[in-house]
């Protein structure tokens, strides 16, 4: 059986390649530093790929096996390339942020880096692979329109067969991988709520209709909602984000606006929301005299969900790597993951990998503007791709395309 000790993987150069993209963070699709250096990269390596020609700055490469019991399978790797707009923390690392405003705070850089030690890996085993090895960098996972999303439409899953991600974290030790068969992510959608009322003199309270008096009982309905009305077995987030109301102290507030986000982990759960805050807001408004424009996305970022087959499969390949046990159970997570888009089109898996370090401070939740990482976790990383793909190279039993 080939293993991931036969590939050639520099851990020096996959973290000067990380510290580099994390000192020029791009956001959203203008990621085009980023792109140029997995161009470059690849280049170095006599890797084959396309660039923009599934989305702006996107780049996807392909590696087909030369090996004589060679197939058509295809297994396709994605990382995303984008970083977001948060100013980073000063801590004395070198590999600051050069970009005022924006940082890597989800481990985007991490992900990139690790997909271009992959691809060259796998590009030095070429002779010995039995399959095709397509690697998508994508741009735009943390905005809209989503970058996977746009991808998908514009065929990048279309000769694919499975799809496989990492995605780091510094909640698990530095190192060590989990994973779970089924959701792993939840639906996102965001809403906006805009209230109409009547501005008065605050004196005369009686002679107008309070929007932010509207807004504040609708805010409490969806509380009571949450904790009165939803099964508890059927985990959900309705989170109002942001209140504005009024422009004086001494008139009582003509509208008020609410937006936030939803996270629920059941297509069902998400048209009961939808229908329940339609009514609360209707309710409220006809009471007080009020009314309302309630907005849910009509297309909500999907839900993740990874495939059983390719969990089983992601077990037997990271023995290998780590031995018997070492894959942790993933907790699904209601943060939103573009992912969700390709395992609409095909079988695919997410697996998370911890970085976590608390002597090095490397603790801090994603999203946060002191969020770093033990750059020591991500070799682990490239070696569970690169034997996913070794293991299961001539296909792997039960899985439908």
């Amino acid at each position: 059986m080939l293993t991931y000790t036969m590939a050639q993987i520099d851990e020096s150069e996959l973290i000067r390649i990380r510290r580099d993209i994390h000192m020029h963070p791009e956001l959203g699709w203008d990621v085009k530093r980023t792109s140029e250096v997995v161009c470059r990269e690849l280049d170095r390596a006599g890797i084959s790929y396309e660039r923009d020609r599934y989305g702006r700055n996107s780049v996807v490469a392909l590696i087909e096996g030369d090996a004589e019991d060679r197939t058509d399978f295809t297994i396709a790797l994605r990382a995303d390339m984008d970083a977001l707009p948060i100013e980073e923390a000063d801590r004395g690392q070198p590999y600051i942020s050069r970009n005022s405003g924006v940082m890597h705070a989800c481990g985007h850089d991490a992900h990139t880096s690790m997909m271009i030690a992959v691809a060259k890996a796998l590009q030095g085993l070429k002779n010995l692979l039995a399959c095709r090895v397509k690697i998508i960098f994508q741009p735009c996972e943390e905005s809209r329109p989503s970058g996977a999303k746009i991808l998908c439409e514009n065929g990048v899953m279309d000769d694919v067969d499975c799809i496989v991600m990492c995605h780091v974290n510094c909640n698990d030790p530095c190192g060590a991988p989990s994973c779970c068969s089924g959701v792993t992510n939840a639906c996102s959608a965001p809403f906006s709520i805009r209230v109409h009322g009547e501005s008065v003199h605050v004196a005369s309270p009686h002679r107008g209709k309070d929007a932010l008096a509207m807004g504040v009982r609708i805010y409490e309905g969806i509380q009571l909602m949450l904790s009165r009305e939803k099964d508890p077995f059927d985990p959900c987030v309705i989170g109002v984000c942001t209140m504005h109301a009024g422009n004086t102290r001494a008139t009582n507030a003509d509208l008020c606006e609410m937006t936030g986000s939803i996270r629920c982990f059941r297509d069902g759960t998400l048209s009961w929301i939808r229908e329940r805050m339609q009514r609360l807001c209707s309710t409220v408004c006809e009471d007080m005299g009020g009314t309302f424009e309630l907005t849910i996305d009509p297309e909500p970022l999907p839900c993740a969900i990874n495939s059983d087959v390719l969990y089983r499969a992601f077990l037997r390949s990271s023995e290998t790597v780590l031995g018997p046990g070492g894959v942790l159970p993933l907790l699904p997570s209601p943060g939103g993951e573009d992912f969700a888009y390709y395992e609409k089109k095909k079988p695919g898996l997410l697996f998370g990998l911890g970085c976590r370090n608390d002597e090095k401070g490397f603790n801090r939740p994603a999203h946060t503007r002191d969020w770093d990482i033990d750059e020591g976790a991500m070799i682990t990383g490239v070696r569970l791709f690169v034997q996913f793909v070794l293991t299961h190279m001539h296909g792997i039993e039960g899985l439908k395309a």
